[in-house]
């Protein structure tokens, strides 16, 4: 779930009575391109740095046409993949948090989620990293799961992405080990595709620029 750990309160959102000079000002100063308009608490719109610079620097906010005929937000009882996919989805840099009465509480920026996910999910301690493309049909974590810990090593953590274009599931997998042989022989024993992996130590070849490509790539 989303707590107030992540949320940002330091930024501050716009209000409909900001002039377009005024929103320009706050956001360039933060390097923002979105922020969100918010009236009495509650989320009105959204106001896009592309979209103002086109305007008359006078123009009150209250007068932009809304963002979207449905105001993206998420809530407190979302977990943080939901709100990740959410903003992937979207391609947004940030996104207002509302409360269960739907008052407007804060920001998450799509950054800090990575920072967090990142964290939690191991991805700097030591080990390796493996990435797995299945079909859904053939999707099983606790399979893979059993043959990873049958190769004597463990899943720290582990993201899903899903691949538009093929319908298959991409999955990332943190390990405790770098030491790779067994399982990869395993999972392709299996049946498993294994496209990359990164911080292999039995293998010479392999080097830590993959692991910072695939920090790069996670950071949406």
């Amino acid at each position: 779930m989303i707590s107030d750990l992540h949320i940002n309160n330091e930024l501050e959102p716009l209000s409909p009575n900001h002039t377009v000079a005024q929103a320009l000002d706050m956001m360039n100063s933060r390097h923002l391109d979105l922020l969100p308009l918010v009236h009495n608490n509650h989320l009105v719109n959204y106001a896009n740095v592309y979209e103002l610079e086109k305007l008359d620097k006078k123009m009150l906010l209250s007068e932009l046409p809304l963002f979207a005929s449905v105001l993206p937000f998420v809530t407190l009882t979302q977990h943080l993949l939901n709100a990740l996919s959410h903003l992937k989805t979207l391609n947004l840099s940030l996104m207002a948090v509302l409360d269960e009465n739907g008052l407007y509480i804060g920001m998450l920026k799509t950054s800090d989620v990575v920072m967090a996910l990142s964290q939690s999910l191991s991805i700097k301690s030591r080990g390796s990293i493996i990435v797995l493309k299945v079909k859904p049909v053939d999707y099983s974590l606790s399979d893979i799961a059993r043959i990873i810990e049958y190769s004597d090593a463990k899943i720290l953590g582990f993201i899903t992405f899903e691949i538009e274009e093929t319908g298959e599931i991409e999955i990332h997998i943190k390990l405790n080990t770098t030491t790779l042989k067994n399982v990869l022989a395993t999972l392709e024993r299996y049946d498993y595709r294994v496209v990359q992996y990164f911080n292999r130590e039995d293998l010479t070849d392999d080097t830590d620029s993959r692991y910072e490509n695939l920090m790069k790539y996670m950071d949406i």
